[in-house]
């Protein structure tokens, strides 16, 4: 998958590209937006985890562009692009529970609030952006103990907002959080880059400059 270049505004020549550096642009970041605590207390109960609350709580925001520009094709047939990313304040809600190590269980699962925003359309499957975060993570670091995740969904699927990419970069934020964080930021974007060219983007700052790279 092509990653994309991510350009931090106060300093256009200090640039990183997703799985590489960020120590260029380490002093201009804002915080992550991922890392804000969600509130539950209106949350159903977990299909999976009853009434147990979780152990970590976090909303992934959308994200629009602001413009969008086409700066000519290329000889592989892609064409150069310049964005500008922004999060905003429409967020999925992620819930999180660690479970104990157990060799007959999967490493990790996921359910879908039912008053989701397209909930019937949400797979909780391997093919969940969700899941397949938390899987790379776990073979990846060698984690044993498991993860379940409730996804609250508020941004549209397939809308052009980002959410699947937000809420795939939270999940590999909260496995890296349950974990006591055995991975560097810079290892969790290389992680981001095998699934979403721009969930590098959701674990950096919430304003960018992005250009095909």
């Amino acid at each position: 998958m092509r990653p994309l270049a991510l350009l931090a505004l106060l300093a256009p020549a200090a640039g990183y590209q997703l799985g590489g550096s960020l120590a260029a642009t380490r002093r201009f970041r804002q915080l992550p937006p991922r890392a804000s605590a969600a509130s539950t207390s209106a949350a159903a109960e977990s299909a999976l985890m009853g009434s147990t609350p979780p152990t970590l709580s976090l909303l992934a925001p959308a994200k629009i562009n602001l413009f969008l520009r086409i700066l000519g094709k290329r000889a592989d047939g892609f064409h150069e692009l310049s964005s500008l990313f922004q999060a905003v304040s429409l967020m999925d809600r992620l819930d999180f529970w660690q479970l104990p190590e157990d060799e007959g269980a999967p490493l990790c699962s996921m359910e879908v609030t039912p008053d989701s925003l397209g909930a019937e359309l949400i797979p909780t499957d391997g093919s969940n952006l969700v899941m397949r975060a938390l899987q790379i993570f776990a073979e990846r670091t060698g984690e044993k103990r498991r993860v379940h995740c409730r996804l609250h969904k508020e941004v549209p699927a397939q809308g052009g907002l980002g959410g699947g990419s937000a809420d795939a970069a939270t999940a590999l934020h909260a496995a890296n959080r349950l974990a006591g964080f055995p991975v560097s930021e810079e290892e969790l974007i290389l992680m981001g880059a095998e699934l979403g060219s721009d969930i590098g983007f959701f674990l950096a700052r919430g304003t960018a400059m992005c250009s095909l790279a």
